[in-house]
């Protein structure tokens, strides 16, 4: 072989192996080679390229349509020269990198090279199989594909589990061309591939270390010593928060709530949950998981939580042995689908979302539209200080898809959806497993127990974004978009997915189903109070000894709750304040506790009971903080599609963040007050609508809380 030859492949084949250059810019000499021994040696520059955009789609992972690896050949190793077209005059590879690309060239090898083109040719081949043939992950993502890509009428609602899939097969990161193909094969601009992954906190586009470890920063979490478990960790890897060790091994995130409240401090490593997460005992947290904590659960009365801890929650067969799928049964042979819908109606079921919407209403407003129709579980549990629907979906999976098939029968649903939240790993396996063994058992699928009912279920997975939990930004993200919310009207129940009428219910509403069809709409009404039937589950989290999930009926005392069921504090501490309903909830003092669990009393005082949370904060809380994490909360999660919420947002947690750390300004309450204000009135879904709630209530309680030196609240 020439030397000069030799020299300009030598550099070729180091800067591949260094990875200073990529198998695409193989491919290109490759692609030169095969077209010059075909054809002679002088190629038209646009007939070349031609070729090679046509070969490197067959190419897994290859980005042939790039221009920077072209480049990179043309440019970088003296092998080539080139005439253009029109006037005939010679440039050098080098030269032609900064030339317009539009033009025709005609390229060809350098004179010193022209003769070795048959040693080229044998080079090119060898290193081709050995450094740029096949990528393994590349043909895991091509199955990947395969199973998911042309699936259904719409490929692209499969985009987050495709992303989801693929970032696991290459370590946790999404390389170009692996979003290159995906796009390719859904048929999809890369722009918009991409903007999904920016959406989205659990995608990333760079690569992170093998393991990463997420440090849940919010309130109930951060009492319990997360800020101390963060900064040991760091400490431990010698990093700063968001950074990775130098080794690739691991990747440090402070992350909004993981719904471990009850297992606080909390992080996530991967897909493994570790909590509690000693904030002393950085370094065992990298060696395996802690044992997990006994689940807590109790109640005075169990309807949703009736087979938690009593079943296992991967056998269908001991399911069925608790009377599991009784009610469905009873459905499909004794009732009418109007008659479902009518003991749901009967029974005075609300939402236990938040919205407290009646259930069976919503399911007669999709009934009123023309099928097809769709029915969604959303498990998109993001709220701090929530994780009652996680224990259920850990604890009792085939109970919620039992409710969601009978709303599906109910409405006249063939097509229904679980939406889990991206954390929430265990969530996601517990109800695919679920659903393969209903379709195995004649549970699931075609004619479904001979009554000639078809019924399809699938399970996605959100990806990190609050704001996912509201309905229409949930049905976006299934359709393989950003979760940015759908302005209403129409509402889902008239154009939800894709068009259709669709219902959304909650994890917990849906579990409360199959023993209201089966106990009777007046048995499951008698169980609460005139104005709020049933029960309710509420995560109690924070300062009590006895963190959990407890079921009771509407009517009970909220002391009963945090006393009796979660233990009380401890002997030395007492009640500064108490957050309910979330983070866009309100707060109650210590003289409220005897204010009864209904929708109805909690209004007479002030409260919401929302989703069901009750974060708990002794007196040695300091609320400022705790105040200014739900700011941060809010204004990491907003998505930004409306203005008041994205501007708001930032500027109450700025305000917020200055007041936590000493520095409050004249007219900062007032400022927060018309923020919040103007959130309230203005943002597009409830994030915006309510992220002041709970900063605006503060001010309201206690108005010194968040104005000069740090006191402690005083009750009204």
């Amino acid at each position: 072989m020439h030397v000069d030859l030799a020299a300009a492949l030598a550099r070729l084949e180091a800067d591949l192996a260094a990875g200073a250059a990529d198998r695409a810019t193989l491919f290109w000499l490759k692609v030169y080679v095969e077209q010059a021994l075909a054809g002679g040696d002088a190629l038209r520059s646009d007939r070349w390229v031609e070729a090679g955009l046509a070969a490197g789609k067959e190419i897994p992972g290859l980005s042939a349509a790039r221009l920077e690896p072209r480049q990179q050949l043309v440019a970088g190793y003296g092998l080539f020269r080139f005439v253009r077209l029109k006037d005939d005059a010679q440039f050098s590879g080098a030269e032609l990198a900064s030339l317009d690309w539009q033009r025709k060239y005609r390229v060809s090898l350098a004179p010193a090279f022209a003769a070795s083109l048959a040693e080229l040719a044998a080079w090119v081949e060898a290193r081709w199989s050995r450094l740029g043939g096949v990528d393994p992950r590349y043909a895991s993502l091509e199955a990947v594909l395969a199973r998911y890509g042309g699936a259904g009428p719409h490929p692209r609602s499969h985009l987050l589990e495709i992303l989801h899939d693929t970032q696991e097969i290459f370590g946790g990161w999404l390389p170009r061309p692996a979003v290159e193909r995906i796009a390719l094969a859904l048929n999809t601009p890369q722009a918009e591939i991409y903007g999904v992954t920016e959406f989205y906190d659990l995608f990333h586009t760079e690569p992170v270390g093998r393991k990463v470890i997420r440090v849940c920063q919010d309130a109930p979490c951060a009492v319990a010593g997360a800020d101390a478990l963060l900064a040991g960790l760091c400490r431990h890897l010698d990093v700063q928060p968001g950074e990775s060790t130098s080794d690739g091994r691991y990747t440090v995130e402070p992350v909004r709530c993981l719904g471990l409240c009850d297992r606080a401090p909390a992080a996530l490593v991967n897909k493994t949950r570790y909590a509690p997460a000693r904030p002393d005992a950085a370094g065992a947290l990298l060696m395996g998981p802690p044992p997990a904590p006994p689940l807590r659960i109790g109640g005075l009365v169990k309807v949703a939580l009736a087979n938690v801890g009593v079943v296992d929650p991967t056998s269908l067969a001991d399911y069925r042995a608790q009377g599991g799928l009784a009610a469905l049964r009873k459905a499909l042979h004794e009732m009418t689908p109007a008659q479902v819908l009518q003991a749901v109606q009967e029974s005075g079921l609300v939402g236990r979302g938040g919205a407290a919407y009646p259930t069976g209403l919503k399911w007669q407003h999709a009934l009123d539209n023309p099928a097809p129709r769709y029915v969604i579980c959303n498990a998109d549990e993001s709220e701090p200080g929530a994780f009652k629907d996680r224990v259920l979906m850990d604890g009792d999976p085939f109970r919620v898809v039992e409710g969601l098939m009978l709303a599906c029968y109910a409405v006249g649903a063939e097509h229904g959806f679980i939406y889990v939240r991206g954390e929430h790993r265990l969530g996601y396996e517990r109800f695919s497993h679920a659903l393969r063994q209903l379709e195995q058992a004649g549970w699931l699928g075609e004619d479904i127990q001979g009554r000639g009912w078809n019924l399809r279920l699938e399970v996605r997975r959100g990806a990190g974004a609050y704001v996912c939990g509201e309905e229409t930004a949930l049905m976006e993200s299934i359709e393989g978009k950003r979760g940015f919310p759908r302005l209403r009207p129409p509402f889902p129940t008239t154009a939800g997915l894709w068009g259709r009428p669709t219902v959304i219910n909650n994890v917990e509403t849906l579990a409360k189903v199959p023993s209201i069809v089966m106990h009777g709409p007046r048995w499951y009404g008698d169980l609460g109070t005139s104005q709020s039937a049933g029960t309710k589950l509420f995560s109690v989290s924070g300062s009590v000894l006895r963190p959990g999930v407890y079921e009771v009926p509407f009517g009970v005392p909220l002391r009963h709750l945090i006393e009796d069921m979660a233990g009380g504090l401890p002997p030395d501490r007492r009640v500064q304040a108490i957050l309910t309903g979330g983070a866009a909830g309100t707060f109650l003092a210590a003289e409220q506790l005897d204010t009864p669990l209904t929708f109805e009393d909690f209004k007479r005082v002030g409260g919401t009971i929302g989703a069901g949370t009750v974060m708990v904060f002794d007196d040695s809380a300091d609320l400022r903080d705790v105040l200014a994490r739900i700011a941060a909360f809010f204004a990491h999660e907003s998505c930004g599609k409306c203005y008041p919420c994205q501007m708001g947002t930032v500027r109450q947690a700025e305000i917020l963040a200055r007041i936590a750390a000493g520095d409050p300004r004249p007219g900062d309450t007032e400022t927060l007050v018309e923020l919040g204000q103007v959130m309230t009135d203005t943002s597009i879904c409830g994030l915006g609508q309510s992220a002041s709630w709970a900063i605006v209530d503060a001010y309201r309680r206690w108005p010194g809380l968040l104005s000069g030196p740090r006191q402690e609240p005083k009750s009204m």
